[in-house]
């Protein structure tokens, strides 16, 4: 066999070489292209979910303003109530012009009663209705002792509700405000003693901006975690008395069923307490 040249080796390895860097390509290209698609899955599997913003509302009219919690309301519907004197209204009426906010699509529809916030001049409302003169009385007193107790007895009571009374208050709890601060209850009214029911009660708010300028009263309708109805008003195991009359009997009752809403979490009542207390902190209320 004749020896190999050096030429032909040379040549021989050109040829080689040049193959070899040919095929490369082919073999490098599909794992790269499946390492990328791999990353860029695993980035998109563990990337994280965008948080949804609460779908809150502000309300701002003349110079009140407050947040409705996400799902409590649509909106309100804000107006400026002209002054009421006893030409054109009820005693328990009469005020000063003032600012009232209706909420629409309420949450939780109870009877007839409405989801009302209103702000009044607060010197102006007691020098003409009595029953807020009591009312900030209370208050002021209440706001003095912050220790309590706090009782059905020494608690402020809604100015515009007149000859009804406060029947029991539960879940009583000092809430401050942007401007201010107040106490809130859930309570019933009535002009003659009645059993406390799931579907006829309030979340009542009674507050006092720090400069002492304004008013604020809130009646929000609540659902409370009884079973308690018209037709069974003993459900919850509190009997109610057989002579709504006897003034004892009646007041072991209410201090019973107290008892009972004390005892039960913010977040069984419909809508839940904690929600309503959100939609009190967030008043506003700026002088003009």
């Amino acid at each position: 066999m004749k020896p190999i040249s050096i030429a032909a080796l040379i040549l021989l390895f050109a040829v080689i070489a040049c193959n070899s860097s040919n095929t490369t390509p082919a073999v490098i290209q599909p794992n790269l292209k499946t390492v990328v698609a791999a990353t860029f899955q695993a980035l998109t599997a563990n990337a994280p979910t965008p948080t949804p913003q609460p779908a809150i509302i502000e309300v701002t009219f003349q110079n009140v303003s407050f947040i409705i919690p996400e799902g409590l309301a649509s909106g309100a519907v804000s107006e400026l109530v002209p002054a009421a004197d006893e030409n054109n209204s009820d005693p328990w009426s009469i005020a000063p012009a003032y600012a009232s906010f209706k909420l629409t699509d309420y949450s939780t529809p109870v009877g007839s009663f409405e989801a009302l916030l209103r702000v009044y001049p607060m010197q102006e409302y007691v020098s003409v209705n009595s029953w807020a003169e009591s009312s900030l009385a209370r208050l002021q007193e209440t706001l003095a002792n912050p220790a309590g107790p706090f009782t059905n007895d020494t608690l402020p009571t809604v100015p515009f509700n007149g000859a009804a009374a406060q029947e029991y208050a539960a879940q009583a709890k000092l809430l401050s405000f942007n401007s201010g601060a107040g106490i809130r209850m859930i309570s019933q009214y009535g002009q003659f003693p009645a059993p406390i029911l799931k579907n006829n009660s309030f979340y009542h708010y009674e507050g006092l901006t720090s400069d002492g300028k304004y008013l604020v009263a809130v009646l929000l309708p609540v659902s409370l975690p009884l079973q308690s109805t018209s037709e069974n008003v003993s459900a919850d195991g509190i009997p109610f008395p057989s002579n709504p009359m006897d003034a004892a009997a009646m007041t072991a009752y209410y201090q019973g069923v107290t008892d009972l809403l004390n005892a039960a979490r913010p977040e069984s009542f419909q809508p839940p307490l904690t929600q309503l207390d959100e939609l009190i902190q967030s008043i506003t209320i700026t002088s003009p």
